[in-house]
């Protein structure tokens, strides 16, 4: 014990220089076994073969997708009634007729079925002889807007004057003009005619109108005629190759119905 007393603290320090020298001669061994541990997780982790990535199925939210990016055509209108409450209208025969929301009743459900031309023809007739010493010309003027239609003639010499023209000049011989240049009445520039070709040129037009709601039609209408339907009376203000303007006798409203040829 005596031995132990007088050598302790070099007893422990040699101790803990053993612990020491076999920690330092363990360090290698442990370092080496910690790499090998390494190498072989990394060749485990890169070695290995990734899994191929499977796709999610998404076809149920593509279809839910597509419903939403189509137009949906809401149907307000048309033949259902739903919104659309409907009346119906007595014709004259006492039959009625079933009028859809929107459909037009008085000047609107007026239609044109059809509109023609009206022409002025000018023509030369003839040489009538000579009045005073000079020599008059024959000239006829017919206007399909006249009731009756009729071709009215005319007679001048040059520089004469009538109801219907003023002859301003002749081309050729006197007595065998080939042309005859003239300024009609109303007119501000002059026309050229002969006995081969006649003037003609629109001047007016009519037109056919119906109304489906009563069952009416008119034929051949001019400017200025009449009609009454709906309960109403229009006079007719205009007629050109593509429509036709009415105005109410009780308002003086214009109404304009338009013509498609296709109708």
């Amino acid at each position: 014990m005596e031995f132990l007393k007088k050598h302790f603290e070099k007893i422990l320090l040699s101790i803990v220089l053993l612990g020491l020298a076999g920690a330092a001669a363990f360090m290698p061994i442990k370092v080496s076994s910690e790499r090998e541990k390494m190498d072989a997780r990394k060749e485990e982790l890169l070695g290995a073969k990734a899994k191929r990535y499977e796709l999610v199925n998404l076809s149920t939210n593509e279809k839910v997708l597509r419903r939403f990016q189509i137009d949906y055509d809401v149907k307000l209108s048309g033949p259902h009634n739903l919104f659309n409450p409907v009346k119906w209208q007595k014709r004259p025969d006492g039959s009625f007729l079933k009028i859809q929301a929107g459909t037009e009743v008085g000047a609107g459900a007026l239609q044109v079925s059809k509109i023609d031309p009206l022409h002025m023809t000018v023509t030369f007739d003839d040489v009538r002889g000579e009045v005073g010493g000079n020599i008059r010309y024959q000239v006829s003027v017919t206007r399909e807007t006249d009731r009756p239609v009729t071709k009215r003639p005319g007679f001048a010499a040059v520089g004469g004057t009538n109801n219907l023209f003023a002859l301003r000049e002749i081309k050729g011989p006197a007595q065998a003009p080939e042309e005859l240049v003239l300024v009609m009445a109303g007119d501000k520039e002059p026309i050229t005619i002969s006995k081969a070709n006649p003037h003609k040129r629109i001047i007016a037009y009519s037109a056919d109108l119906k109304y489906e709601p009563e069952n009416l039609t008119w034929k051949n209408l001019r400017i200025k005629g009449e009609l009454s339907f709906g309960g109403e009376t229009y006079n007719i203000v205009a007629i050109d190759k593509d429509e036709v303007v009415l105005s109410a006798k009780s308002n003086r409203k214009k109404t304009t119905v338009k013509y498609s040829a296709a109708r």
